[in-house]
């Protein structure tokens, strides 16, 4: 067992509120300066599963970096990876209960995962804050479990409208008992929780991270040439998320099959790096998805994070696509899409809800039910290069007005201090 089960993430840099301020209307600006006022001298604390890989990481990333900027103490903290691999097992379970799917968790698991609950508990109860953030359900055990007379908000970046029953409701009494639940749409709230404590937060985009870099498609390519081995001069199509189900990766290399009848030289590339230490399932999805592609020199995976600089291969894939798909069945928001649609892409996506709130179909981007629709949607768009043009623009100027960092903070300033009167 480690020593602590508990990490705080170090911050190296800073971000100065100048920066940021001038993507807030005038109004929402002085708005967000008077909220942090009121937070002066108070403690935020945000809990997740890791310091790397996956949206949420993203998000506190920035976020507490913006608070402090702000004058608000804040601090984020992530599970020692050396808790093992078993608990991240059955949490990852757990994680696809509660998005509708038939899993089993022995009892012997579920003992594990209140013990190791427990322990966080004991470590979270040392924390010193005035309001304690859990971020989805690797935590939410550990923070009901502990004893703090601090305010606990819980976050769900998922959607629980159709959930699993029988984990829904060994897990509810515990959701029940935070101050405040967190959604990132409102479809996503199951019925079973009270209407009075659910807040709806709206992801959004740090503008100022490196993340959305935008370069010139030309030198995308030849990045991606060089350390990925995609031919340059080619219709490219790709999908960036971790390989897991949810993001039906299958259904993307279907749709691409019927593409190549058309546009027999198109390429497709699948990027989700295994970064994350909270996804054990990643690697079987993985095989699967390498049996299908098989040795196809048209499809190109990219899995195995050693040798690649991550960050850099994940901005020069979202510059240098064609098309970029999100092909989500079931999806908390998708910021991958939101990072597309800021980089003037085209993105067509999967049915599921967090995608929708985004794109208005055939206005920003464009909603596909089936391979087939994809593969239409596709062919369409290759051959529309100034539909493409259009739409992109369209989609950067919605996620200027709705999806931007700054905006999420103040939703977060409000919540802190309704917490606190």
């Amino acid at each position: 067992m480690p020593r602590t089960y508990l990490e705080k993430v170090i911050f190296s840099k800073q971000v100065r509120r100048a920066d940021f301020l001038r993507f807030m209307p005038e109004g929402q600006k002085r708005e967000l300066l008077k909220q942090a006022s009121y937070l002066q001298g108070k403690r935020v604390v945000h809990i997740n599963a890791v310091a790397d890989g996956g949206g949420v990481a993203e998000i506190l990333a920035s976020l507490i970096l913006y608070l402090r900027s702000l004058g608000v103490e804040s601090d984020w903290y992530f599970i020692n990876p050396d808790v093992g691999k078993r608990f991240f097992e059955t949490t990852n379970k757990i994680h696809n209960a509660l998005q509708g799917a038939p899993v089993k968790i022995s009892g012997r698991e579920w003992d594990e995962y209140k013990e190791i609950s427990r322990r966080i508990a004991e470590e979270l109860e040392k924390i010193d804050c005035d309001i304690l953030a859990i971020n989805d359900s690797q935590l939410l055990l550990a923070g009901y479990l502990a004893h703090l007379t601090k305010h606990k908000i819980y976050f769900s970046h998922i959607d629980t409208s159709s959930v699993f029953k029988p984990v829904w409701k060994k897990l509810l009494p515990a959701i029940k008992f935070y101050h405040r639940i967190v959604f990132s749409n409102r479809d996503f709230v199951n019925g079973s929780l009270p209407g009075r404590k659910v807040k709806i937060f709206t992801p959004a985009i740090d503008p100022l991270a490196p993340k959305q870099k935008i370069v010139s498609q030309k030198e995308a390519r030849l990045y991606l040439k060089k350390y990925g081995g995609v031919p340059a001069h080619c219709p490219l199509i790709a999908q960036i998320s971790r390989f897991d189900i949810w993001k039906n990766p299958m259904g993307v290399i279907q749709a691409f099959r019927i593409v190549q009848n058309t546009y027999p030289n198109a390429q497709l590339i699948l990027v989700g790096f295994n970064t994350a230490n909270d996804n054990p399932a990643a690697k079987t999805v993985y095989k699967d998805i390498a049996a299908v592609a098989g040795k196809s020199r048209e499809i190109s995976l990219f899995f195995d994070p050693k040798g690649k600089n991550v960050l850099e291969f994940t901005v020069m894939t979202q510059n240098g696509a064609d098309i970029i798909v999100q092909n989500s069945i079931k999806e908390g928001f998708g910021l991958v899409v939101t990072e597309a649609m800021w980089k003037r892409q085209t993105v067509i996506g999967g049915p599921a809800l967090g995608i929708r709130k985004q794109i208005s179909n055939g206005k920003n981007g464009f909603i596909v039910k089936s391979p087939e629709e994809m593969a239409q949607k596709i062919i369409f768009l290759l051959s529309h290069p100034a539909k493409r043009r259009l739409v992109g623009n369209s989609a950067r100027k919605t996620v200027f007005g709705s999806f931007l960092f700054p905006r999420l903070v103040l939703d977060h300033l409000k919540l802190y201090r309704s917490c606190l009167k």
